[in-house]
């Protein structure tokens, strides 16, 4: 039976791994951590990869994604197109069910999710009518507010600089009030008010089931200085407490932004993490990105050198280009904002 070709994406992304040029070290760390059993004290179940954009965070954490594949190991990512905890969930489930583990059970709760809270918000729209005699000033404000606090609208910064305390808890109490009449089902009132509750104790159910069928289970965060706002806490509290349940051990977690992990959050847990500070490549590391891509004129390499700091996301700018001439080294920074655009 003739064996089945690759795609197009499965081309490239073997093409771009095969380019993929140093951080040797944490590489190497990020493997070794799946020869160390999750009972054993030096085992991390947590890497946080962080550094000034540019230097290669998302290019790292997709050459981890691929270390733990050769493990074994079942993976998701999740970046920044995700923009809240649910449709962070609706991200892993999606990549799960593509490598054959489906997570029905969530699927079916998040599609019970997403139905509510349009429910939920048009009924919130519908305060805002105009009532017979035209609405109460006080009561656009109680409804404004309770969109505000349960966070159905988007610029809550809009609101929330000019309404008060009162005029919040008012709101958002009017809300939960008419949900509890809307839903009968008080499971659908907390899919809407805290789906988090609901969720999360049935994706760590998924997760376990899956972690029946496979040694290590990776789920990777990128763009955490996006993300984290609203996915740091409950990764915290995911993996600190028991709250909504257990997760297996053999589960790591990758997470990668341009800042460092919340000392005040994240401090007292420091030994089963692993920081991974990212910084410009080492001479030697950018001789070799230049190297493979056949930049190997000494005058050359000193100017691209001198022009890109070792910066990574420069040096593969300059590289791609191929100059044989220090005169053919242009501004870096420019092309690469014109790329990233």
């Amino acid at each position: 039976m003739a064996q089945a070709r690759p795609s197009m994406q499965e081309l490239i992304r073997q093409r771009r791994r095969a380019g993929f040029v140093g951080r040797d070290a944490e590489r190497a760390a990020f493997r070794a951590n799946f020869e160390i059993p999750p009972e054993d004290e030096r085992h991390r179940f947590l890497f946080h990869v962080h550094g000034n954009a540019g230097v290669g965070k998302t290019f790292l954490v997709r050459e981890l994604e691929q270390v733990a594949r050769e493990k074994g190991a079942s993976t998701a990512f999740v970046d920044e197109s995700a923009g809240s905890v649910p449709e962070a969930m609706a991200m892993l489930s999606r990549q799960f069910a593509g490598q054959g583990h489906r997570f029905k059970d969530l699927d079916r709760l998040l599609a019970a999710h997403r139905e509510r809270r349009y429910e939920a918000e048009a009924a919130a729209v519908a305060m805002l009518e105009p009532e017979p005699a035209g609405p109460s000033a006080s009561s656009v404000v109680a409804a404004r507010a309770g969109l505000v606090t349960l966070g159905m609208v988007p610029g809550i910064g809009a609101f929330a600089g000019v309404l008060d305390a009162a005029q919040l808890a008012q709101g958002a109490d009017r809300l939960r009030a008419g949900l509890s009449a809307r839903f009968r089902n008080q499971e659908d009132v907390q899919l809407v008010l805290s789906p988090e509750r609901v969720l999360t104790p049935v994706l760590l159910n998924e997760l376990t089931d899956a972690a029946s069928g496979a040694p290590w289970i990776v789920l990777f965060f990128d763009t955490y200085e996006r993300t984290g706002p609203f996915l740091d806490g409950w990764l915290h509290e995911l993996m600190t407490s028991d709250r909504h349940g257990t997760l297996p051990a053999t589960v790591v977690m990758v997470t990668a932004g341009q800042r460092p992990f919340d000392t005040a959050r994240w401090g007292a847990f420091a030994d089963f993490m692993t920081d991974v500070p990212l910084g410009p490549f080492t001479e030697a590391e950018a001789r070799g990105l230049l190297a493979d891509k056949g930049v190997v004129a000494e005058p050359v390499v000193e100017e691209v050198l001198r022009l890109t700091g070792g910066l990574p996301l420069l040096v593969s700018t300059l590289a791609e280009q191929r100059p044989t001439d220090p005169g053919d080294v242009g501004d870096p920074s420019a092309t690469a904002v014109e790329r990233y655009l």
